[in-house]
Formats: C-alpha cells, sequence, structure tokens
C-alpha cells in the first residue's frame, strides 16, 4: 500500500468508497490508477518511525492483520501531506514527538521492544485518556479527556486501521443470529413500549 503516500483527499474517498462497495460512485471521484510512491514531505524520518512503533502497539498483529499490516502508517503520513491543515499537523506531529521523547532507558521509543513498547505507551495512554472532568461539548462526541491531542491521535490510527478491507473482513465479524435470544425483562399481558427523551 506505498502507493498511498501520495493519496489527495478525493483518491481517499474514492479508495474508502470502494471499501464499501460503492464502485460507481467512486469512479465519479477520480480513476483509480496506482497512485506513484511518495515521500512524506511534512512528517520526517524520525516521526514516521515513532509513528509506525505506536500504531504497531496500539493495534498489533494477533491472529488478525495489525496496523502495519495495512500500512497504517502510510495513511497517515499521506493524510498529513495532502489533507492536514498546519494547526492539525503541528497537533499531530507533537503527539508524536511526545511519544519519540517517552522514557526509554535512553533509546527512542521506535527502538524498544514490543514489550517495552506496550508499558511504556500503556502508561502514557492511561494518563492522557484520563476524563478531564469538562463539560461535554458534543453530546454525540467522546467525552473530554486530559490529553485531546492525543485522543484524536489515537482515534485517526484506529480510524485508518478499521478503513481498511482486512480489517473490515477479519477484524469484524457479524453474526446474524448470534444465539437464542434472551430477553432482561419478562414480556407479560401488561408490557407495552414506552417512549421518553433520548437521542433516538
Amino acid at each position: 500500500m506505498a502507493e498511498l503516500t501520495s493519496m489527495d483527499r478525493r483518491a481517499l474517498l474514492a479508495r474508502a468508497l470502494l471499501l464499501v462497495g460503492a464502485g460507481a460512485a467512486a469512479s465519479a471521484c477520480t480513476t483509480l490508477e496506482p497512485l506513484a510512491a511518495a515521500t512524506p514531505t511534512t512528517i520526517t524520518t524520525a516521526q514516521l518511525a515513532t509513528l509506525s512503533a505506536a500504531a504497531d502497539t496500539i493495534v498489533p498483529r494477533t491472529d488478525t492483520p495489525g496496523a502495519l499490516d495495512v500500512d497504517v502508517p502510510g495513511l497517515f503520513a499521506a493524510l498529513m501531506d495532502n489533507w492536514a491543515s498546519p494547526e492539525t499537523l503541528a497537533m499531530l506531529t507533537g503527539v508524536l514527538d511526545r511519544i519519540a521523547a517517552l522514557p526509554g532507558n535512553g533509546r527512542p521509543f521506535a527502538a524498544l521492544t514490543p514489550a517495552e513498547r506496550k508499558a511504556t505507551l500503556q502508561a502514557f495512554d492511561t494518563a492522557a485518556m484520563t476524563a478531564s472532568g469538562e463539560p461535554r461539548r458534543n453530546p454525540l462526541g467522546p467525552a473530554p479527556v486530559n490529553d485531546p491531542s492525543y485522543q484524536r491521535f489515537k482515534q485517526l490510527v484506529l480510524t485508518l486501521y478499521y478503513m481498511s478491507q482486512p480489517a473490515l473482513t477479519q477484524e469484524l465479524a457479524y453474526t446474524h443470529v448470534p444465539g437464542r435470544w434472551q430477553p432482561s425483562i419478562p414480556r407479560t399481558a401488561d408490557t407495552r413500549p414506552t417512549g421518553g427523551p433520548g437521542l433516538f
């Protein structure tokens, strides 16, 4: 998937549409010829190494493909090159720099073993993703956390992973009939549908 590193917004939309089977709509966006590989221009080599190590730690390979198998770092770099505003770029590369600077016994984060990376990032993640107690601005969005920049970084890594064909076809599974339905509330002759205030 190295050819995706030079992807623009229109091409990314076309690829996303193909993942959900919208071939006709995708062809309206752009011709889906393979894109020439390009070296990321907005992310340094050190930041790309940190990104690869962090993405592999967040979504490691198990019995299904991991973040590196679907080239999350390449997709991330393509977004930074072709889509991110200067503010977004500064925020996300700032997260990479902070991860790179995490204590690693004198070694950069990318040089740590997978077990060391997991322990190091887990501690950072726990502190960053702890609820901040601030009011929720978007009722449908995530709760405010101590480090919203890291929260956005992590969301982007996970979104790019779950947009990939392997994640959609191997990681996620739909069981049409998971088993016998067991109601949690006994239904009687007096049971009636009820409604009330809510989002739906």
